[in-house]
């Protein structure tokens, strides 16, 4: 067996083990829309850097028929493979959305490490809650404002968002007034740069007349967006063209 035969073994195994690992990110990990938004291409650039160049690449290199040692040289190398891909992909799960928390006029994406930062040290469990993860959720803000002002700084001074009031989730319902009524105020989003364009491309695109749709602030740790809803469906449209302040 040459060296060049032996990385593409190498590369072979290793691509059928990334097709299953792009599988869990694509569909399970990060579905629809996260994978843009949520780091979805992100967790798939470390694992082909691990899983398709890191362990092929030095089996080409240290790879020669006769070799002494060779067993053992390819042991270990495949035993780093491992390793990296099994931090690597610890990574990528980790971080992965577990829920869509709606509060204030806006979505915040939530993951395992955004509950552990906080004092609450870990994940809720959100098994409870309809639909595939990550979950829709909203904060059922206190409707008395001394209420909700107390929660706001009790919040504040523990370093907590509102999307992490856990004890006031409950399932978000895009029908709910409380969201249908409050989106952002238009007029601002016209006024931005590019507003104007941005509407007018999404009529084009979506149909019907910017008034049918409704817009909310969306906020990733590498995406900040508008997202658009239909009034007439409560359906999620999509996302606008710009970005908001």
């Amino acid at each position: 067996m040459t060296r060049y035969s032996a990385f593409a073994i190498h590369l072979g195994i290793s691509f059928l083990i990334f097709l299953l690992l792009a599988y869990l990110v694509v569909f399970e990990w990060y579905p629809s829309f996260f994978f843009e938004t949520d780091g979805g291409w992100r967790g798939i650039r470390i694992i082909v850097a691990v899983d398709m160049v890191l362990g092929p690449l030095l089996t080409l290199v240290v790879f020669k028929a006769g070799k002494p040692g060779l067993k053992t040289d390819l042991t270990l190398i495949g035993l780093l493979q491992f390793v990296c891909l099994f931090a690597g992909t610890y990574v990528v799960w980790s971080e992965r959305p577990l829920a869509i928390v709606y509060v204030d006029s806006r979505f915040e994406v939530l993951t395992q490490d955004d509950f552990k930062t906080t004092e609450l040290g870990s994940s809720p469990d959100l098994s409870a809650y309809p639909g595939d993860s990550p979950k829709w959720i909203a904060v059922a803000m206190p409707q008395d404002i001394t209420e909700q002002t107390v929660l706001r700084k009790k919040m504040f001074g523990s370093g907590r968002t509102l999307s992490t009031a856990t004890q006031l989730y409950k399932p978000f319902d895009p029908t709910d007034p409380l969201f249908t009524d409050d989106p952002r105020d238009m007029d601002v989003v016209r006024k931005r740069e590019g507003g104007e364009k941005a509407l007018s491309d999404w009529v084009t695109e979506h149909g019907g007349n910017i008034e049918d749709y409704n817009f909310y602030t969306y906020s990733t740790r590498y995406a900040y967006r508008y997202m658009g809803f239909s009034k007439l469906s409560g359906e999620m449209i999509g996302f606008l063209g710009i970005q908001p302040r």
